[in-house]
């Protein structure tokens, strides 16, 4: 797949008027304005994103967080409290194809900013709100941060160990999930835009997302009305597939069939497993979990990771190191894909990001830089001026 640098992009010519902040917001608009859309984000004047000081560390005065999310928008300072910076935004909103917002439930009404009020004036306006919980229910005026999802979704209690101490997430991943089938849902309405010539209101909830990806979890749950087991380094459904130790470091070994398990009990020179009554199938496996996984351990701690990781591989096990992140920046398989992409930020000069996941044949995205704050101000007024 080589594209055509100068072929257009999927959103070019979408108009995404941005009034995120924070995680969820900024990478479903990141993701956007990779694909092409225009994105103009909206700030407070003065502070701006709540993530421009979320750190450190920071680079020249310049917090990493919010450079990792905010790539390719353009930044405008208004004071929503002001009328006269509120009819900006109405401007805006009226010449733009999508709107994102993450206040809480009523807030942006508050702020002649909602839906109702925003879609009249352009009918076929895409209108996002996400929020911790969603536009009804009890819970919706509450503060929804990914911390707070993660933990009453049960997230964390299936991610411990059994008996162990609840784990929260390395990375925000009810945010970067609600933000992600935020961007889903906006290009499915603007599909159905064009068959009807009117735009949508989009409600997405931190919780439903988080809810919607734990569906292993959750099924296991609604059809058996059984707790799901707290897996920790495990994996509830299949067996082996988790952490092991090995005489000097940890790998992961996963074997999710039987084709694989076959493999695996001869590269470890345990032909006999795949007669043993015990390891038959996956479920037996799963049965005689700690067993099963005693037996493994006891053989691995005989050698050096180095040495089990050359042998799966040479039987074609699924297995890797686990690695610190400046070594999965510097992989060889990062590299070929041209994983990390340069872009010039204004103040910091030649920055490096990690790149959008998504591969097109008939395009590449367009990597632009973060914004300052307030960096596109004078311009975009001068363009939505009455």
């Amino acid at each position: 797949m080589e594209p055509s640098r100068a072929s257009p992009a999927a959103l070019d010519g979408i108009v995404v008027v941005d009034l995120t902040r924070a995680v969820s917001g900024p990478f479903c608009t990141m993701m956007l304005a990779d694909l092409g859309a225009r994105v103009i984000k909206i700030e407070e004047p003065g502070s701006g994103d709540e993530t421009r000081n979320w750190g450190p560390p920071f680079v020249d005065g310049e917090s990493t967080y919010f450079l990792g999310v905010n790539r390719g928008k353009e930044s405008v300072t208004l004071d929503l409290k002001d009328e006269r910076d509120r009819a900006v935004l109405g401007r805006l909103a009226s010449r733009a194809d999508v709107l994102i917002e993450n206040f809480r439930p009523g807030v942006a009404d508050r702020l002649g900013a909602g839906y109702r009020s925003l879609s009249a004036a352009n009918p076929r306006l895409v209108y996002v709100s996400i929020s911790g919980f969603g536009q009804s229910g009890p819970h919706r005026d509450r503060p929804g941060y990914d911390l707070i999802v993660q933990a009453l979704s049960g997230f964390m209690r299936v991610s411990s160990t059994p008996g162990g101490a609840p784990v929260k997430a390395g990375f925000p991943v009810a945010d970067i999930l609600a933000g992600l089938f935020a961007g889903q849902a906006i290009l499915a309405a603007l599909y159905r835009r064009e068959q009807t010539g009117r735009g949508d209101w989009i409600d997405i909830s931190l919780l439903e997302s988080m809810l919607a990806a734990m569906n292993a979890a959750t099924s296991w749950c609604l059809l058996t009305g059984e707790e799901p087991a707290a897996m920790g380094v495990g994996q509830s459904n299949i067996a082996p597939y988790q952490i092991f130790q090995c005489q000097d470091q940890p790998i992961v070994i996963g074997v999710p069939n039987q084709r694989l398990w076959r493999r695996f009990s001869a590269a470890l020179e345990r032909p006999d497993w795949t007669a043993d009554e015990r390891y038959l199938d996956n479920a037996a496996r799963n049965r005689n979990r700690s067993s099963l996984v005693a037996e493994i351990e006891k053989t691995l701690l005989r050698q050096p990771a180095a040495h089990w990781l050359g042998v799966l591989e040479q039987h074609e096990v699924p297995c890797a190191p686990i690695q610190q992140i400046s070594e999965i920046l510097r992989h060889p398989q990062v590299a070929a894909r041209d994983v990390i992409v340069a872009v010039d930020h204004a103040g910091l000069g030649p920055i490096r990001l990690v790149g959008n996941p998504m591969r097109f044949a008939g395009f590449q995205p367009a990597y632009r830089p973060p914004p300052r704050l307030g960096e596109h101000t004078a311009a975009v007024r001068e363009e939505f001026a009455e």
